[in-house]
């Protein structure tokens, strides 16, 4: 992380046992998230009520470039360090979910690339067979077939038809898709 770790503590004696836990389970964070920015731990045990048990609050706000992600966790049942440790081990499970939701959106977000549009004319065509080769204006020979074919008609096609296309690499070389007569 960009920045150190902040540990805050409240109503809560300071535990080097579970200082010990988050620091490892922030290690595990910034192997997953290298480019955060922060983190702001915050322990708190609110004054119980006459009758209730006490209870650990846990909140976690990490900074990232882009929205920040922040968690609560509360654990309510009355065993003071096994309740604390829950809370922690259950705020940073919360916050480890929350960021791998948040990064398959964002890389959702990514844009897709096409293959650039390519010209080029035909060399060779078997019109009963379904399939031909275009010769691409650089040079290059590609394989196309009647199912590649988008837009005009297979029986149109023949030996020196100017076509347009997107080049993809197969198992057996280079092969056109998305095929169309280049219409001037």
């Amino acid at each position: 992380m960009q920045r150190e770790p902040i540990i805050s503590w409240h109503r809560i004696q300071r535990s080097e046992a579970i200082e010990s836990i988050i620091r490892k389970r922030i290690a595990s964070i910034e192997k997953f998230c290298p480019d955060a920015v922060g983190l702001r731990v915050t322990l708190d045990a609110p004054q119980r009520q006459r009758h209730a048990a006490r209870g650990f609050d846990v909140r976690l706000h990490l900074d990232l470039p882009g929205p920040d992600l922040d968690v609560a966790r509360s654990i309510r049942q009355g065993l003071g360090a096994e309740d604390l440790t829950r809370a922690v081990n259950a705020a940073f499970t919360a916050l480890e979910k929350r960021l791998k939701e948040s990064r398959k959106v964002l890389g959702a977000l990514e844009v897709k690339h096409h293959p650039t549009i390519l010209h080029g004319e035909i060399i060779e065509i078997e019109p009963e067979l379904g399939y031909g080769f275009v010769r691409a204006d650089d040079g290059r020979e590609v394989y196309f077939q009647q199912d590649s074919l988008v837009n005009g008609d297979w029986k149109d096609l023949k030996t020196g038809s100017r076509l347009r296309f997107r080049e993809q690499d197969g198992e057996k070389g280079p092969f056109a898709v998305d095929v169309a007569p280049a219409n001037g």
